[in-house]
């Protein structure tokens, strides 16, 4: 298949017209039309609407834009391993950390892994909940750590890592602090801070509705972290899995579990296209050793949470 007339089909859609995506790649309006013509006999489908002036992608297009995209990315990193290759580098991992477990699980897990392989190279993408399924389906990368991806994800293994409970996350001086649990009705009448919008503000919603409570929150923000940092600064009280919190200051905050138990799972994820290399299965190792780190912290600071280090692990695939 015609390299150029990939690029040129990318940079079409981008750019909204034929003439822009022609100019980018310096050839003419006419040349780049044949170019596209010649695509879409090749792959036997209509990839443009062509009832206006402007050149609208089909649902056929838009489809094909992405696996394109996926691909011409795999092809514009072959010079750079070439390079890596022919200049002695042994081995590189390429990791994507969602933005909940980037600092508390991944950069330790890294920690472990440098001091075991000191000469393989770790390159990690921080992605936000919004983009990592975005960046998983174009499947740059070797090992995905984060919650899980909504179903219908194409060709990703699942291997649950890390389950946690919900907690009301506050200051160790808060009122509420000394209890051994909280259900939506205690914590109501406090200052509350929330997720702005997702699953997590969904699911939080469903715990007071299932009480007949509307959750009133006084702050809301995108961000676990920076909502912890408002209830340390504020003296709110935030409702989230421990993750964040024990990585900003384990000893300012009380973690006191949420009734009832919700709990919230972090997990990895491979591309099952591809086979799982020797590199990535060691850093599974190093990742698994922190968990069991993490969990044995929480037994230690929520005696009346167990872990689920004892529970057999469970295997998922999100393959359609």
């Amino acid at each position: 298949m015609n390299i150029q007339a990939i690029r040129l089909f990318l940079h079409v859609i981008r750019e909204g017209s034929l003439t822009s995506g022609a100019r980018t790649l310096n050839m003419s309006q006419s040349a780049a039309s044949r170019l596209l013509s010649g695509l879409e006999r090749e792959t036997n489908l209509q990839l443009f609407s062509r009832a206006s002036q402007r050149l609208r992608p089909t649902s056929e297009g838009e489809q094909f834009f992405k696996e394109c995209n996926r691909a011409l990315l795999a092809v514009d990193e072959l010079p750079r391993t070439a390079r890596r290759l022919a200049s002695g580098a042994r081995a590189r991992l390429r990791l994507v950390a969602g933005s909940r477990v980037a600092a508390s699980l991944v950069a330790p897990a890294i920690g472990r892994f440098a001091k075991r392989y000191p000469d393989v190279e770790v390159d990690v993408r921080f992605t936000t909940s919004l983009e990592t399924p975005t960046v998983v389906a174009e499947r740059a990368f070797d090992l995905a750590i984060g919650s899980l991806m909504p179903r219908g994800m194409p060709a990703i293994d699942v291997e649950p890592l890390l389950e946690l409970p919900t907690v009301a996350i506050m200051r160790r001086s808060h009122p509420l602090a000394e209890r051994t649990s909280l259900r939506a009705a205690d914590i109501a009448g406090h200052r509350l801070v929330a997720h702005s919008a997702g699953d997590l503000r969904d699911s939080f919603e469903r715990i007071f509705l299932s009480e007949g409570i509307e959750l009133e929150p006084r702050f809301t923000t995108n961000s676990i972290d920076l909502g912890c940092h408002i209830a340390l600064h504020t003296g709110a009280i935030m409702i989230a899995d421990p993750l964040v919190a024990l990585t900003i200051d384990e000893e300012a905050f009380a973690l006191v579990p949420i009734k009832p138990t919700h709990m919230a799972m972090i997990s990895t994820f491979t591309s099952s296209l591809q086979s799982v290399s020797q590199i990535t299965k060691r850093f599974k190792v190093s990742l698994q050793e922190e968990a069991r780190a993490i969990e044995a912290r929480l037994a230690g600071r929520m005696k009346r949470w167990d872990g689920p280090a004892s529970r057999p692990k469970r295997k998922a695939s999100n393959r359609p």
